[in-house]
């Protein structure tokens, strides 16, 4: 399996949260594990960004960084993961006076940790700006970036709430990653519509975070042909934001009629009680999907993937390996 849109924030476990708070002196809430997943009911994309306020709030701390880190590489490692993109906004790990630069160097030396001794597994970070925080902070996330300058992070992000303001506002920021060398990928076509996603194409992302809302309109089409565009599907996520209202409603056949590749992935684990085995398994009910095809997503994935043409090589032989083992997962676990 390999997912491209995974929140670190939103992704850790039951266990990471017992043990933190426990270690932080804070009392377990009362609607514990509840108060970690998305509400039934939720409706909209702010309800469900309010469940991020815990995890935050115990992610203040170098140590617990790179616990976090640690913790999803080993459960991602166990599900049978060969490759992921895990993104965080170092900006949200601050409150207790670290530096954004000091936040991405604790979960680059978690992330490490974890990766040793990980055969077949492998995993790179993407850091987030956001759409509601001020134009310096994000600069300084991507300034830290530049600065730390390491292989393992892939790519600059922009995540919050899509409606707060229009992504062309965020031009003269991300040209400054650009100018530096950055890939970028803008959450976009979520809670907004094809504007959103137009304008995020014009402002240099090469991936779409969500992306649904995409009008298949003849100069919409050729934009995201003309620029190589690869969309990050997560279709729990998007039916519990209200996004989509159901899984019918995923636009992969449209997306495949045009030729314009698509990505499986989960957004949240935790928040959203997924991971990239469901997200198939829902997707092969409703569509029916032959191992041909779910190879073919998985494919998009490597292609879409910021790493080298060795890696993706390596990653494909593996992927052509495990096919068998990943499509009889898929099938059974829905039973």
């Amino acid at each position: 399996m390999i997912d491209l849109h995974l929140h670190l924030d939103g992704s850790l476990s039951k266990e990471d949260f017992i043990y933190l708070l426990n270690k932080e002196g804070m009392s377990i809430p009362d609607d514990f594990p509840s108060c970690i997943r998305v509400p039934k009911g939720c409706t909209s994309l702010e309800e469900y960004l309010e469940r991020f306020d815990l995890p935050c709030s115990l992610m203040q701390s170098k140590e617990n960084l790179r616990f976090v880190i640690r913790s999803l590489i080993n459960r991602l490692h166990a599900l049978g993961y060969i490759y992921a993109e895990i993104r965080f906004a170092s900006q949200l790990h601050t409150k207790k006076g670290l530096s954004q630069k000091e936040v991405i160097e604790a979960v680059l030396e978690g992330l490490k940790e974890g990766l040793i001794g990980k055969k077949d597994f492998d995993a790179n970070l993407i850091l987030c700006c956001m759409r509601q925080a001020d134009d310096e902070i994000n600069k300084e996330t991507i300034k830290a970036v530049i600065e730390i300058n390491d292989p393992k992070i892939v790519a600059i992000d922009l995540a919050g709430p899509e409606a707060y303001r229009p992504s062309l506002y965020y031009k003269a920021l991300f040209k400054y990653a650009l100018d530096n060398k950055q890939n970028v990928i803008i959450h976009a076509g979520e809670a907004c519509g094809n504007d959103s996603i137009m304008g995020a194409i014009d402002i240099g992302a090469k991936r779409i975070g969500h992306g649904v809302h995409l009008s298949f309109d003849q100069a919409s089409i050729k934009k995201v042909k003309d620029n190589n565009i690869y969309f990050e599907f997560c279709p729990t996520s998007n039916l519990q934001t209200t996004s989509l209202p159901d899984y019918e409603s995923v636009p992969l056949k449209e997306f495949r009629e045009h030729d314009i590749p698509v990505t499986i992935n989960s957004d949240n684990m935790t928040v959203s009680h997924t991971d990239v085995v469901k997200e198939f398994r829902n997707l092969y009910l409703t569509f029916n999907l032959s191992k041909d095809d779910i190879y073919y997503y998985l494919n998009n994935s490597i292609e879409a993937s910021f790493i080298s043409g060795v890696d993706k090589y390596k990653m494909r032989y593996l992927l052509n390996e495990r096919i068998d083992d990943f499509y009889e997962r898929i099938i059974k676990s829905h039973h």
